[in-house]
């Protein structure tokens, strides 16, 4: 009995060759041009997902790559070209900026913010202005014995 380990994803096309040399089996199916589209923007997320998993400048390099690969793909099937992406990257700068600064982003209480973050990665507090009427405020040592002279 063979072991089966679905994947369901879009793979780079010698995937299935190399399992094959390997002397095993797969099944993959040619998928239309909406499924396609769909899988490219999925794939980017997962080629971007191995970028902090990398430890070497050559596996950095690689996985950039790797990215870049699909994005070119995605650029071609959309027609996007290099002026469209650079005009984006102008209006991109000018609203948002860069990261020359390497600002971090502890909390805010901007609830219009939006982020491309997973909401896993993204906690919200609700923090009240002030006290509720059944809190009261802390004291010192210094000003309960003001307070009993």
């Amino acid at each position: 009995m063979s072991e089966r380990i679905y994947y369901n994803k879009l793979v780079w096309d010698n995937v299935p060759d190399i399992i094959r040399a390997k002397g095993k089996e797969c099944e993959v199916r040619e998928l239309t041009d909406e499924e396609f589209d769909l899988e490219l923007l999925k794939k980017v997320e997962e080629e971007a997902s191995a970028l902090p998993e990398t430890t070497t400048k050559q596996e950095l390099i690689d996985e950039i790559a790797d990215v870049i690969t699909v994005i070119e793909y995605i650029k071609t099937r959309k027609g996007i070209t290099e002026l469209d992406i650079a005009d984006a990257l102008e209006r991109h700068v000018h609203k948002r900026g860069r990261f020359e600064k390497r600002l971090f982003l502890v909390w805010s209480s901007d609830s219009t913010y939006v982020t491309n973050e997973k909401a896993k990665t993204v906690v919200r507090l609700t923090i009240p202005d002030q006290p509720t009427s059944n809190t009261t405020p802390a004291t010192t040592p210094s000003q309960t014995e003001e307070g009993s002279k």
